[in-house]
């Protein structure tokens, strides 16, 4: 591409040459310096994540913009997922969402060559962060907002939310919320270090995170909570293969072949295809 646009460069200074011959060497020189500057000029720079977080990305108000248009087809971003996370990295980025994120690619998800988002592996460079990351919650069957004390002075982790109870209400996505070593009172009712964390940021973030921010925490709290505190008491292992057994068997069901009510004869040839699958074993 940069030789094609040389070459349209060069061209142009020969057909400005042929208008005016007596055009110098000099001349010449400056005038294709200037067009590579009107080039450069009209490239738009482009927009990199950090390798860290999005929560800690200030992105510019354009993007901004961009966070509640409608999301891109996914030949166009690739976003296919059936698990989204969200979480505030500082709190459980190396612990907690790092054992669930990899027991979910280990056990696998039928049909889905990337089956869990998670921001740091899986989010595109030099595209629009907004765009794919409402592309990635529309494009997943299921999502995981893992709440800590942090959760909630992050923007970002917020318009997640926001947009995870809105897929729930539409579209009836399945939503797992987990409240780590946090409190559902705290969180319903923004009390305790979970409430500070949020007024202390408040006054940073837009108004619709403002005003919708609290009713999506009060909404995920409302669902079957997990609390990392009390499940299995304590044991975070125990409450990520709970989560592990949960998606599997939604992602069982959600494949299941619908057949015709009329068939008859076939319960001879289902058990021999059964006895082959071999259900037992956890591979399979």
């Amino acid at each position: 591409m940069g030789n094609y646009s040389s070459k349209q460069q060069r061209k142009r200074v020969r057909d400005t040459d042929a208008s005016s011959p007596t055009i110098s060497k000099k001349q010449r020189h400056e005038k294709l310096v200037e067009l590579q500057s009107e080039q450069c000029e009209s490239e738009s720079p482009l927009l990199l994540p950090f390798s860290d977080s999005l929560e800690k990305i200030d992105v510019p108000s354009a993007s901004e913009a961009n966070f509640n248009l409608p999301a891109p087809s996914t030949s166009e971003n690739g976003n296919n997922y059936y698990v989204f996370l969200s979480f505030r990295g500082s709190d459980t980025r190396k612990g907690f969402v790092d054992h669930l994120y990899q027991r979910l690619k280990a056990v696998g998800l039928r049909c889905h060559a990337n089956p869990v988002f998670r921001d740091d592996e899986d989010l595109p460079f030099a595209e629009n962060i907004g765009e794919n990351l409402i592309s990635a919650i529309e494009r997943s069957k299921v999502s995981i907002p893992i709440i800590s004390e942090n959760y909630a002075n992050s923007k970002w982790c917020l318009r997640e939310l926001i947009h995870i109870m809105k897929c729930k209400e539409s579209r009836g996505q399945m939503v797992l919320p987990v409240l780590y070593k946090v409190t559902p009172k705290d969180v319903r009712q923004l009390e305790g270090s979970f409430g500070k964390a949020f007024k202390s940021c408040k006054d940073k973030f837009e108004e619709e995170v403002k005003q919708q921010g609290p009713l999506a925490l009060r909404k995920a709290v409302d669902l079957r909570v997990f609390e990392s505190e009390k499940f299995a008491d304590g044991r975070e292992g125990e409450l990520i293969n709970e989560l592990v057994e949960i998606i599997l068997h939604k992602q069982q069901h959600d494949f299941q072949p619908h057949l015709p009510v009329n068939l008859v004869a076939i319960e001879d040839h289902v058990a021999k295809v059964m006895e082959l699958v071999d259900l037992a074993c956890r591979d399979t």
